[in-house]
């Protein structure tokens, strides 16, 4: 009786395991590049997400970013620039590089003369959020890109202290 039982437990310890284990990502699991459909999918959403931050009027409200987006001609190629670097940085081809005419910089190089303010970066993520769920982006893919979106805060603010530092009166 006593082996049956440990038998019994045995098992359920074993199933339950494996329950665990199914629900994990796998060592082998595909780049978040592939799982989101390669460059065209990328690149259908990067094209809705800057048409969104373009005529966002708290982004606006920065003059440094008004410029930006006010400066049409240089939309078309930021889309680009933006769709190589989310390609890259989800484990694509690695494509965002930088060009004779000082594009591709780092994160950190690009941001600084914008003075972005944790509520601007805020702002951006939520305008994040709504366009993955807008092409239907699956919550496990979302958290992904929205880690390592938050990863950059510290280099892309630079208007005021980041919001990780804690603030003292």
């Amino acid at each position: 009786m006593a082996l049956k039982s440990r038998l019994s437990n045995l098992l359920l310890s074993i199933a339950a395991a494996s329950a665990m284990l199914v629900s994990l990502p796998t060592l082998a699991e595909d780049s978040l590049y592939t799982r989101l459909g390669g460059t065209y999918n990328i690149a259908s959403t990067v094209d809705h997400l800057v048409d969104k931050i373009y005529v966002n009027r708290a982004l606006n409200a920065n003059p440094a970013l008004k410029a930006v987006h006010d400066n049409v001609d240089s939309k078309a190629g930021f889309k680009v620039m933006l769709t190589n670097w989310v390609v890259q940085e989800t484990g694509g081809p690695k494509i965002y590089v930088r060009d004779e005419f000082g594009r591709g910089k780092s994160m950190k190089d690009s941001h600084p003369h914008l003075n972005i303010t944790n509520r601007e970066f805020n702002i951006i993520l939520i305008e994040c959020l709504h366009t993955f769920y807008a092409f239907n982006v699956p919550a496990y893919e979302i958290s992904q890109l929205m880690g390592s979106l938050e990863s950059y805060r510290n280099v892309i603010v630079t208007g005021e202290k980041p919001v990780s530092e804690p603030v003292r009166k």
